[in-house]
């Protein structure tokens, strides 16, 4: 935001310049469109358009910070051989989307809710590390330094990258997901804003053998992914 001093600098120049003061107008409106958090979500596989399992998450959120605002993720998010497509699709989708948004709100803090294979690509964007299994060999994390401080908290839920160990694991899961990162790699640059929701019965996050422990993340940890948050 801009400071108080340099408003009334820009106003006083604003009466001799029309030009100047439109720009001023148009500024300021962006300022004010601008909310204080910002949360995006991105959907499991095979779910349509949409926020998907995020959803209850990324509701709980903006219902708990008045003037909070919400934005999917548009990405394939199909399975089976187009699997890895997909994911990578999802990978540049968070990364441009965030990136968009964050440079036109700088000021704005954001959240962003991830749920299975929707958590696979907040987790490959912010974190990097590569995914051989998805044919993503670059290593470096997509999202840039300066839009990854603007991130106030990462919530994975059912990450097929779950690996176990990482400090900032949720669950009774000690298992890897499907798709795990190298072993002993975590996400150490944000590990202190990460929450990785995942459960031993977990057959994607896990090596379990029921599915409806992966479709319950929500219901079952939603109270602390919001408490998480709100720190």
């Amino acid at each position: 935001m801009l400071s108080q001093a340099t408003l009334l600098l820009l106003i006083a120049g604003a009466s001799a310049s029309p030009m100047l003061s439109d720009t001023l107008i148009l500024l300021e409106s962006r300022q004010q469109s601008c909310p204080n958090l910002h949360v995006f979500g991105a959907r499991e596989t095979t779910v349509p358009q949409g926020f998907g399992s995020s959803g209850s998450v990324v509701d709980m959120i903006l219902a708990a910070n008045p003037g909070a605002t919400k934005e999917q993720i548009f990405y394939p998010a199909t399975g089976g051989d187009t699997y890895g497509t997909s994911a990578r699709a999802g990978v540049l989708a968070v990364t441009n989307q965030v990136t968009n948004f964050s440079t036109q709100c700088p000021e704005t803090q954001i959240v962003l809710v991830g749920y299975s294979q929707g958590a696979q690509i907040m987790d490959d964007a912010m974190c990097g590390g590569g995914d051989p299994d998805e044919q993503i060999l670059n290593t470096t994390a997509p999202i840039s330094a300066t839009i990854a401080a603007r991130v106030k908290a990462i919530i994975l839920m059912g990450d097929p990258r779950h690996t176990p160990g990482a400090p900032y694991n949720i669950g009774n899961s000690t298992e890897p997901g499907f798709a795990p990162r190298l072993s002993g790699q975590i996400c150490t640059a944000f590990a202190s804003i990460i929450q990785s929701y995942c459960d031993q019965a977990d057959p994607f996050c896990s090596k379990g053998n029921d599915p409806a422990v992966h479709k319950g993340y929500p219901k079952e940890y939603g109270a602390a992914a919001l408490a998480f948050i709100q720190i």
